[in-house]
This record gives C-alpha cells, sequence and structure tokens, in this order.
C-alpha cells in the first residue's frame, strides 16, 4: 500500500529534516522524501495505521514548532499517490494553518462543509463517483439509521452482499458507513 505523508510549519522555517527522518522512519517505510519550502513530504509503503496524531504532538512539544501534518489514505498505484498529493496540496493551502495541527481526509471533508468542490468529491469517492449502485447503496443504508437489515431488505439484497459493499467503500476510501461521524460526511457529500 502506497501512502504519503506532508509535514508542514507555520513559519515557513526550514525543518530539521534529518530529525523527523530518524524519528518516522522507526515505524514507516520512507521511500522518497519531498522538500518543500513550507515542509517536507515523506512518501511511503505499507499499511500502517499509527498513531501519527500522538507523533506530531510530540515533535510539536520537543521541538516548540508549530506544525501540522496530512496523512494520506492508502493508494494501490503510485501515479494515484501523486495525483492525490497534489490535489492535497492545493486543499491544504484553503485551510488556515491555525486550525488544525493532524489532518486527513474526514477533518478536511468536516472543515469544507458544503464548500466542497466536484474535484475533491472525485478525490474522495474514488472509482465511487460514477458508481450508481454504490451511492444508491449508501444512501439506502444511511437513510435506515444505518440498520444493516432494513437498508438489505430494501435494495433487496442479502445482508452479506451489503457487507460486502460497505466494506469495499471503506478499503478504498478510508471512510467507514458504519461509523457515525463516517457516515454523517459521505451523507452530505453525495446526499
Amino acid at each position: 500500500m502506497l501512502k504519503f505523508l506532508i509535514i508542514e510549519t507555520k513559519t515557513h522555517d526550514k525543518l530539521d529534516e534529518t530529525i523527523l527522518v530518524s524519528l518516522f522512519s522507526e515505524f514507516i517505510h520512507i521511500t522518497e522524501i519531498k522538500k518543500r519550502d513550507d515542509g517536507v513530504t515523506f512518501f511511503f509503503t505499507g499499511d500502517v495505521d499509527e498513531y501519527f496524531e500522538d507523533v506530531i504532538l510530540n515533535v510539536m512539544t520537543d521541538t516548540l514548532t508549530d506544525l501540522r501534518m496530512y496523512v494520506s489514505h492508502t493508494y494501490q498505484q503510485e501515479h494515484e499517490r501523486l495525483e492525490a498529493y497534489v490535489h492535497i496540496i492545493s486543499i491544504l493551502k484553503k485551510i488556515p494553518f491555525g486550525t488544525y495541527y493532524y489532518l486527513d481526509n474526514a477533518r478536511i471533508l468536516t472543515y469544507l462543509g458544503h464548500q466542497v468542490d466536484e474535484p475533491f468529491k472525485r478525490f474522495i469517492l474514488r472509482k465511487f463517483y460514477d458508481d450508481q449502485v454504490m451511492l444508491e447503496t449508501l444512501l439506502t443504508y444511511f437513510e435506515s439509521d444505518l440498520n444493516m437489515i432494513h437498508a438489505a431488505k430494501k435494495l433487496y439484497i442479502h445482508r452479506n452482499t451489503l457487507i460486502q459493499r460497505l466494506d469495499k467503500f471503506t478499503q478504498m476510501t478510508g471512510f467507514d458507513p458504519r461509523k457515525f461521524m463516517d457516515a454523517h460526511l459521505i451523507y452530505n457529500l453525495i446526499g
């Protein structure tokens, strides 16, 4: 699985890259490092679900530096990861620095609210953006108060089929429709 991690500094001071590399290389396999004026990006492999939020808090406390971090979801192909990276860089410019110190797609979607443009909607939904079966499945599930049995009956499918569809959506997007907050965000996105 391919992922990336963006670390930005508020003051555009040079980050001590060696400290960050030594810290993060302890638990992720860094394949590439991209330096930017306001920070650094680590491209890495693996399906790591580390506590990045705790790590960034510790780094900020130890270095007395204002930072913010974005952690991507997983990507299968390198070109998908690079497209996502370019898109996220443009989205991060819209979010004032002090709003969040830790960002992921859910927090960005929360911040943007109803101001989500079609490219970002496509970015979040990925291959399900035009998948009417999946979108109908999600809407029916949400409108059934997240009740699997009722939703499956309304969709005329077996409950296990519904579970498989929701699992597929979660795996691809990182949003789990069975969790209230994720369901709320996705419902507002597609509803």
